[in-house]
């Protein structure tokens, strides 16, 4: 079971011309009186926190430019928070969010989106490692 933060983290990285098209349809079929946009497309940036392996500690890495936008599809709500500049992809993700989340007439077809992100994700990973491998240094134990 895939929750919606997993779900909203998997649009994040999806196709902005794809995430654009279904959002469209989405709102096509809504009243437009359904759609509200809360907080429109914005940019800006996020302070990036990471943690150093050998001690734990964590600390800012760097701000990376983001594109932020909420809204509110037939009562429900949608976010999306997408790298770079990109406001319409960002303003689809909102939609298609929301619409994942209300289970509306898409919400099949967003979460097969989902699904192909995810595998692509988990492909490019093992594709990194096997290109990182011959690069692992092995240190042997003195006893």
């Amino acid at each position: 079971m895939t929750t919606r933060e997993e779900f909203s983290e998997l649009l994040s990285h999806a196709d902005p011309t794809r995430l654009i098209d279904i959002a469209d349809r989405c709102l096509a079929d809504a009243d437009s009186a359904e759609f509200t946009i809360v907080r429109g497309p914005e940019v800006g940036t996020v302070a990036t926190q990471v943690r150093e392996p050998v001690a734990g500690t964590r600390f800012l890495l760097t701000d990376v430019l983001v594109s932020s936008a909420e809204i509110s599809l037939a009562g429900t709500a949608g976010w999306g928070m997408r790298l770079g500049d990109d406001r319409a992809a960002v303003l689809a993700q909102a939609v298609c969010e929301a619409e994942l989340a209300r289970s509306g007439a898409y919400a099949a077809e967003l979460r097969d989106l989902c699904t192909e992100v995810a595998t692509r994700q988990r492909v490019d990973r093992v594709t990194e490692w096997e290109r990182l491998g011959p690069t692992v240094v092995e240190f042997e134990e003195i006893p």
